[in-house]
């Protein structure tokens, strides 16, 4: 079994019922690119360039760059408040090192996209 080109899986609750977009993790309509086990769900945006998503094996070197941001930014956060022990941490903080992470991508991938040679 591959892994994954996003972690967004699984993109369908026990129920069969469509939850989060396989690209970009946003809410996923029923239509999707995937396997029995995982359709890989889409969101109506995503669903619009789905031939170039079915290119999409691995991360590239951007998105990797924007993963490690991401991580980079949730410890950041984690540090700023103090905690290690993500039980210990309220719906809030939960939601802020969810914030930290989306953001932290967005600003990686906004920085690798800078250095490229294009």
């Amino acid at each position: 079994m591959t892994k994954p080109a996003t972690p967004f899986t699984p993109t369908v609750d026990a129920d069969g019922t469509p939850t989060v977009c396989r690209c970009c993790g946003r809410h996923a309509i029923g239509i999707g690119r995937g396997t029995k086990a995982d359709p890989g769900f889409l969101c109506r945006k995503c669903i619009t360039i789905v031939e170039d998503l079915s290119k999409m094996d691995r991360l590239d070197v951007y998105e990797l760059a924007a993963l490690d941001a991401g991580v980079d930014a949730v410890g950041a956060y984690l540090s700023e408040i103090g905690k290690t022990d993500l039980a210990e941490c309220d719906e809030l903080d939960a939601r802020m090192i969810v914030k930290a992470a989306w953001l932290g991508c967005a600003e990686g991938l906004r920085r690798a996209l800078n250095e490229a040679p294009f």
